[in-house]
């Protein structure tokens, strides 16, 4: 097993903003029709990683392996919808809504659904790439 293979998420997190890339999310909207009529529904789409130069392939490979969680790191890093602006905020800032504190536990859970992954089983996998993303431990 080389280095490279060894390395977590959130050590090739780290390696990438290091190296001045940047990722950001593609969104699609799906429209689910109701009774009180559409509903349109936003979810990550695509991972983009924009920088100074090609991705190294070590980078791009675990990228590619760990797709939804470097999506959930770049909902953090550049939420693409309102409402994950605002739950990045007040999970950075710790403001409460209505006694409502958002933790990144919170946050995990709702990037999750966003990024294709369950809330439930899939959350704890999410929550040290949210705390990387968040700048925290």
């Amino acid at each position: 097993m080389t280095v490279e293979a060894a390395l977590t998420v959130e050590a090739v997190l780290a390696e990438l903003l290091d190296r001045g890339y940047i990722l950001s999310v593609e969104t699609r909207v799906e429209v689910h029709d109701h009774k009180v009529g559409p509903h349109p529904v936003t979810y990550a789409e695509s991972l983009l990683v924009a920088g100074p130069e090609r991705v190294p392939d070590h980078l791009r490979a675990a990228l590619v392996e760990d797709k939804p969680l470097f999506l959930a790191a770049a909902c953090i890093l550049d939420p693409p919808t309102p409402w994950l602006r605002e739950l990045v905020r007040r999970c950075r800032t710790g403001d409460k809504l209505a006694g409502c504190r958002i933790t990144p536990d919170v946050l995990a859970a709702n990037i999750s659904c966003f990024v294709g992954l369950s809330p439930i089983p899939d959350a704890h996998r999410l929550l040290p790439v949210v705390k990387a993303a968040l700048g925290g431990p």
